[in-house]
């Protein structure tokens, strides 16, 4: 246990900052070092909750998670509490007979020959709390003074090394909000939760239809628009969603960032671009297409629509079957997320400022 300090770890701690990859790797180490079967780091609540483990506990926390123990894991919730300024282990928190008395002690780790664990938790600023844990073998006997006072030495290198990884990973954020902010783009870096982590100054002019409420969360002044949000940003799905304003119209994207799901929260899920179309063009067939992935076909559909005519009219306007132009418009609301012809104006209105043409 002597070389709990050596140079080495120390340095594989710090280095997990700027590498987030390799904090499975050092928790495995210190875990290996001091006798504990696996660990893991896990931050975050609910929707934004994470975990990273060490490679042997994936079929562990597969159980685990869906056996729902992570939504009522008393054992961890009290460490933590108890944990909040050092390492501390089970016996530290309850009695034994409480400990054997705990569902996911009696219920989950047991069986599975696991039992003994400690952990400490980590408050970087601005950031959701982070458990450091391990957990060990029955079979290797409870935790002593020493293991305890190993795990102290290190904590404070571990607290340290996380606070820099998430200094550093809000920088990630903020560099690609300011980049856009550059070209003239206003963007947000968002969560799936829709918590801004991020935005440059001129999304934050943009202020008569976005918004925050509680906990920093986007919110849209068009209800519908704001589901859609909502709905792209939890499905990790790309969108483009003309948001009517009473100044000038724009179009607001998400686009997913494919991150790697290693890296320590908080996490981007998407970045969130406002376009503001300004220059006049003659042919929105490819405009439409590209932002709703809507057909040539539905495309000439669409325009007639936008420019006030019915769906017979349209029929008649382009020479084509009046089933057609019904069935074009049920695929048009459903790319464009619109419930009917009204409300398509009204949503794409904002592409009035292109000038439509004649269609091919």
């Amino acid at each position: 246990m002597d070389n709990i300090f050596s140079e080495d770890i120390i340095d594989d701690i710090y280095e997990a900052a700027l590498f987030p990859d390799r904090w499975a790797d050092v928790i495995a180490a210190i875990g290996h070092r001091l006798d504990f079967w696996g660990g893991a780091l896990t931050w975050g609540k609910g929707e934004e909750e994470a975990w990273l483990f060490t490679p042997n506990l994936q079929e562990l926390m597969q159980a685990f998670m869906e056996g729902g123990w992570n939504h009522r894991n008393d054992r961890l919730t009290r460490a933590i509490r108890e944990g909040q300024f050092s390492f501390v282990h089970d016996f530290d928190v309850f009695t034994h007979d409480e400990w054997a008395g705990l569902p996911i002690v009696r219920d989950f780790l047991m069986p599975r020959g696991l039992g003994y664990g400690a952990a400490t938790q980590v408050a970087p600023p601005d950031h959701p709390q982070m458990t450091v844990l391990f957990e060990r073998k029955l079979e290797s006997g409870v935790i002593g003074p020493e293991t305890m006072a190993a795990l102290g030495g290190l904590r404070p290198h571990i607290a340290r090394s996380l606070t820099l990884a998430t200094r550093l990973q809000r920088q990630k954020a903020d560099t690609m909000t300011l980049g856009l902010n550059a070209i003239g783009a206003p963007a947000a870096v968002l969560q799936a939760s829709g918590r801004v982590l991020s935005a440059n100054t001129l999304f934050q002019t943009i202020q008569k239809s976005i918004s925050t409420r509680a906990r920093d969360r986007i919110l849209i002044s068009d209800e519908r628009v704001n589901r859609l949000l909502y709905k792209a940003l939890a499905g990790h799905n790309v969108g483009s969603f003309p948001l009517p304003t009473e100044d000038s119209p724009c179009i607001l994207h998400v686009i997913p960032l494919r991150r790697d799901a290693l890296d320590l929260s908080p996490h981007g899920s998407a970045i969130m671009l406002i376009s503001q179309p300004s220059d006049a063009v003659f042919d929105a067939t490819p405009l439409l297409k590209g932002l709703y992935d809507l057909t040539r076909g539905e495309a000439r559909v669409a325009l007639e629509i936008m420019k006030g005519l019915s769906l017979p009219s349209v029929a008649r306007q382009l020479q084509i079957s009046h089933e057609t132009v019904r069935s074009n418009a049920k695929s048009i609301y459903a790319k464009t997320g619109s419930t009917g012809q009204t409300d398509l104006v009204r949503r794409l209105s904002v592409l009035t400022r292109y000038t439509i043409g004649d269609q091919d």
